[in-house]
């Protein structure tokens, strides 16, 4: 093996570690931003929440459901994106300065993490269910057909190319994203020519609710909760953006927009196979129509996990900087526990509404912080984790920001049950959902005591050093 030069090296490093990447080190123009957010919408997640999503509504309006809830929400939170970008942090420093470093921590370990490692689930399993069914469709059996065994060599494969190959993952993306795109696009064709537009437009599916209109808002909720999930995912890439602009748009467009839009075949398979489950959406097609969907299922899935799996490793290297990132690459072999317990997988509407119901208000409280203290941040303090440093508020957490979390989190779940699917307050979830409204009120009640407890004495907001001359 070549040795590595040292800008190789360093490279190598800014990818996995809590250094701030410096200007040369950011490598990532809008192409990039956007593709990489793309890898995203077009594997898994994006096939479940079409098809989940296709189950609730009539095709018109779960498109709908799709534009709405997912770009929508997201807008209210990527000005995270670009706020990363200026300082080039990853959000396990940068997070500091509204949350304090333990709460920083408290969040890492008992929301993000396990969040991830469900996220990454999902393609892991729906990759061993499709070569389950691949070898059930030539009609190949015995013990290596297990989809168990294929989601662990799935985990693997993820695994060892994130071990060794981190730095050079745009590359991937760059190949890999326009290939899955090409597949997705003649599926959708054969799709709508297969079965056509008018007679998927008149399918009503059951729904998940005996209101029409409420078995949509719960389309639209489970939507919204997919946008409001990227808080935490913001800094793995936008840290690596050439300018503020690409960090915002690229998340933007390739989280929202462009996820709905890919939404779409999968919204009409589920409706015309009548399942949640992406693996069977053109089992009635038959021909090599299956094996290219197999194919573009296995390829995506792996780059899915990838991305998740990623994000988990960055993460805890820069909370917990004296681990290697082969023992941070490996809390992704949790993973194992959902390939046996798939209960993200299977019981996906719940997952996603649940950690939107989490997740926007943090966002949303975020974004305010990041408006009030003009998208500044200390560079100095922002490291120090001791009480001595400015964001330290009261013990390392800022019960501001933990209050108004807790108040838009308490307000969505009185809402909506995202368990049962049974809105608690209806008139409130039929015109405009839980996680949306609770978030704005998360996001104004922090705006109310940072003005009343934290700017008046700087508790969280030092004076910004500026160069002289």
């Amino acid at each position: 093996m070549a040795k590595q030069t040292t800008a190789e090296m360093v490279r190598e490093e800014v990818v996995k570690t809590r250094m701030p990447t410096l200007p040369n080190e950011r490598v990532l123009g809008m192409t990039d931003m956007i593709m990489i957010q793309v890898s995203f919408s077009v594997a898994t997640w994006m096939l479940v929440l079409g098809a989940w999503t296709g189950m609730a509504t009539p095709l018109p309006l779960a498109i709908i459901a799709c534009l709405v809830g997912c770009s929508l929400p997201l807008f209210f939170h990527s000005l995270i994106g670009p706020f990363i970008a200026r300082w080039g942090l990853d959000n396990g420093i940068i997070t500091n300065s509204v949350a304090g470093p333990m709460g920083t921590m408290i969040i890492v370990i008992a929301v993000t993490t396990p969040m991830y490692l469900g996220w990454t689930s999902i393609p892991i399993v729906m990759f061993g269910r499709t070569v389950h069914e691949s070898f059930g469709f030539l009609g190949v059996t015995g013990a290596f057909t297990n989809a168990e065994l294929w989601s662990c060599i799935a985990l693997g494969i993820a695994f060892v190319i994130l071990w060794k190959a981190a730095a050079v993952l745009k590359f991937f993306f760059r190949i890999v994203t326009p290939c899955i795109l090409f597949l997705l696009t003649l599926l959708t064709y054969k799709i709508f020519s297969h079965y056509g537009w008018s007679q998927i437009v008149e399918i009503i599916p059951e729904g998940f609710h005996k209101d029409p209109w409420i078995s949509f808002m719960i389309a639209v909720e489970m939507n919204v909760g997919l946008g409001f999930t990227w808080p935490f995912s913001f800094a793995v890439y936008c840290r690596l953006a050439k300018s503020e602009s690409a960090a915002f748009y690229g998340t933007w467009w390739g989280w929202g927009p462009i996820w709905a839009i890919a939404c779409i075949p999968a919204i009409a398979g589920g409706l015309v196979a009548g399942v949640t489950d992406p693996v069977y959406l053109l089992k009635d097609i038959g021909g090599v129509w299956v094996v290219l969907y197999m194919i573009f299922l296995g390829v995506a899935n792996i780059f899915s996990g990838i991305c998740t799996m990623y994000i988990v490793s960055l993460t805890a290297r820069v909370i917990w900087p004296k681990l290697s990132w082969l023992q941070a690459l490996s809390i992704n072999l949790l993973v194992i526990i959902l390939v046996f317990v798939p209960a993200a997988y299977d019981q996906y509407g719940t997952f996603v509404a649940f950690y939107g119901a989490l997740l926007g208000p943090l966002g949303v409280v975020w974004v305010v912080d990041i408006l009030l203290r003009k998208m500044n941040i200390n560079m100095k303090d922002i490291y120090d984790t001791t009480p001595n440093s400015a964001y330290y508020y009261w013990k390392g957490i800022n019960l501001c920001f933990v209050v108004a979390c807790v108040i838009g989190t308490v307000i969505s779940l009185a809402i909506y049950n995202p368990v049962s699917c049974i809105p608690h307050i209806e008139p409130i979830f039929r015109v405009c959902g839980a996680a949306f409204p609770a978030s704005l009120i998360a996001g104004l009640s922090y705006y109310i005591m940072a003005k009343l407890f934290l700017l008046p004495r700087k508790i969280g907001f030092p004076p910004i050093p500026q160069p002289k001359g």
